[in-house]
């Protein structure tokens, strides 16, 4: 039982994660938490002081440390299936699923967090939106390979409960 949640940022991967990695008896882990512990910074000073390409190559490496785990939950970073291949090797090891959220609902969760979120601390309202979409663009392909997609104003704590049973 491992499963991957990916989406983009706010939407409700570590919210999810957590509720139902509780109410199943999983453990729950947040891959940039991952990142971070291993490297000594967060992730806005790996992108700052090392710059995206050696963020990514941190995340496939926090990545792959999960082939030998089991019974777990694991909230993907929002680029994390676009790199690397790393969808593909998600749906070879483990359960994925993509919470899908609206554009309107994104903007208007990451407007309430951007303080909190240093990729988009600094945007106004257009940029944001404009970010969200272009962002949303490219990677809709990977996110689309997972083998659940739900649509996130449909997602309750039963959501979970019903993948595990499709699934087992």
């Amino acid at each position: 039982m491992k499963f991957f949640l990916l989406g983009f940022m706010g939407a409700g991967k570590s919210h999810w994660g957590r509720i139902w990695s509780h109410q199943h008896e999983l453990d729950f882990f947040d891959l940039d938490h991952v990142i971070e512990k291993e490297a000594g910074k967060t992730i806005a000073q790996i992108f700052d002081e090392m710059g995206e390409s050696i963020f990514r190559e941190l995340e496939k490496h926090a990545l792959h440390q999960f082939e030998g785990r089991d019974h777990f939950i694991l909230s993907c970073g929002g680029g994390t299936p676009c790199f690397f291949n790393n969808m593909s090797w998600m749906n070879s090891n483990g359960i994925t699923i993509y919470l899908k959220t609206p554009i309107e609902v994104l903007k208007e969760r990451l407007r309430r967090e951007q303080m909190h979120r240093p990729l988009i601390s600094s945007f106004n309202e257009e940029q944001l939106d404009l970010y969200i979409r272009r962002k949303l663009e490219e990677r809709e392909n990977y996110y689309n390979k997972s083998a659940f997609i739900v649509e996130s104003d449909l997602v309750s704590p039963n959501t979970f409960t019903e993948i595990v049973n499709r699934y087992v």
